[in-house]
């Protein structure tokens, strides 16, 4: 009887989680179900989605996440394989961190990722049937003769020093194999694995413990800038607290009336329409998120496919609130608009929505323009831009700008950068409204 490489590729994934379950059968570990079977998901944390409301420091709503996190104190002779099938997203990462500092110490993106024997990556070439991947991360202390035995190229070492180890998995725009929004990008999550560094024999797992990662919150602060009436936009620094190192993000503030709307335009980073188109893409994907002020969480966001745009000309995004009195003669207007060949997108910031917290989200709000994986040898990518710190006991962002041709979006990229300005709701509705540029 012959069996078709997906069905031995089946059988082989069976069987090695067989073997394992069988080798920790008396183990007290975590990880397992009540028959004894390792589980993947009891393995990794529960969901962190960005579209829940609960994540602080500005999430994206496209995204979910998940965390493993274990003292390597306690297991220093223990590295870790980590094996599954890659997820259906626009983009998929590892991402390693110091637990105890939130510092990032390493990743994989999904195009770096070498695929298990007679399997595709499906960041990389177009690919219809399921594919794997083998993942190894390693202590520092591991022997390079021993690394070099392991069977697979995806190795990651762990900084010398790291005592707990962070991993996050990272899925934007995921769905199934038909392409419906799915939670795991329709696949189960990894299955992790230990191996003594040593013999390279499998043993169980380490036992999770409580990570930092679900702590992040971003700062709270107030500025004397959000009442003016212009929005410039500024590149964030890198975060200090589980980045995503392969995200550049502009950020912009404001404090918005309920008689006013604020109205930013620029070309948005052109994105990849095939697999193919990945490696040479100037980004993999961009998002428009708002997110409060007075908590950091996101509510509003709108995607690069989402968007009412046109590749390579310009987009306007207006924003204004639901307690805007005139909110259906705006939504009026931007209909006639778009049907007049314009690419308008509005935003409807609810400022009396209740957060988890019990407190209204406020009239202040920060907007997150998100690029994936961008060029920065292409001459309009927000990458090339100097970072422009938040606000602390220095100044606010726009006291910190030094060289504006670098730090200020509209100045360094033209019309790639985004630059808002607030008009009074009757400018806006008059027939001879026009924006500022």
């Amino acid at each position: 009887m012959k069996f078709s490489m997906k069905q031995k590729r089946m059988k082989s994934l069976f069987f090695t989680v067989f073997l394992y379950t069988a080798f920790i059968a008396c183990s007290d570990e975590g990880g397992k179900d009540e028959n004894g079977t390792v589980n993947p998901k009891e393995q990794w944390s529960a969901t962190l989605k960005g579209d829940g409301e609960v994540l602080g420091a500005y999430p994206d709503l496209f995204s979910n996440y998940w965390e493993y996190t274990y003292d390597m104190t306690d297991y220093p002779d223990v590295a870790l394989r980590i094996k599954g099938q890659y997820p259906h997203a626009r983009y998929f990462s590892f991402s390693f961190y110091n637990d105890e500092t939130g510092s990032a110490i390493g990743g994989i993106n999904d195009y770096e990722m070498t695929s298990d024997p007679g399997d595709d990556n499906p960041f990389v070439v177009t690919s219809s049937k399921d594919n794997y991947f083998t993942l190894y991360v390693v202590p520092a202390s591991m022997e390079e003769s021993k690394i070099a035995k392991l069977p697979s190229k995806n190795v990651r070492k762990v900084t010398a020093g790291v005592r707990r180890l962070a991993i996050c998995i990272r899925h934007y725009l995921g769905t199934d194999v038909n392409g419906v929004k799915d939670e795991y990008g329709g696949v189960e999550l990894p299955l992790i694995t230990g191996v003594d560094i040593h013999s390279l024999k499998e043993m169980p797992a380490p036992e999770r413990t409580r990570s930092n990662i679900d702590k992040v919150t971003g700062k709270t602060f107030t500025q004397k800038s959000d009442d003016n009436r212009d929005v410039p936009f500024f590149l964030a620094p890198r975060s200090e607290y589980y980045p995503n190192n392969s995200t550049s993000y502009l950020y912009g503030r404001t404090r918005l009336k309920t008689d006013s709307v604020l109205i930013f335009s620029f070309i948005p980073v052109p994105i990849p329409q095939k697999v193919e188109e990945y490696e040479n893409a100037k980004a993999r994907y961009w998002s428009i998120c708002l997110g409060s002020a007075s908590n950091t969480r996101s509510y509003y966001s709108v995607y690069d496919k989402e968007a009412n745009v046109e590749e390579g000309e310009k987009t306007t995004f207006i924003i204004c609130r639901k307690q805007n009195p005139r909110l259906e003669e705006i939504k009026v207007k931007i209909e006639a608009l778009n049907k007049l060949g314009g690419h308008w997108n509005l935003f409807v910031w609810d400022s009396e929505k209740i957060d988890i917290d019990g407190k209204p989200l406020g009239d202040v709000f920060t907007i997150m323009y998100r690029n994936i994986l961008p060029d920065k040898d292409w001459e309009h990518s927000i990458a090339r831009m100097t970072p422009t710190n938040y606000a602390d006991a220095e100044g606010e962002p726009v006291d910190k700008v030094t060289e504006p041709e670098k730090q200020l979006a509209h100045k360094m990229l033209k019309d790639y950068g985004p630059y808002g300005f607030k008009y009074a709701t009757s400018d806006f509705l008059s027939n001879d409204f026009h924006v500022k540029q």
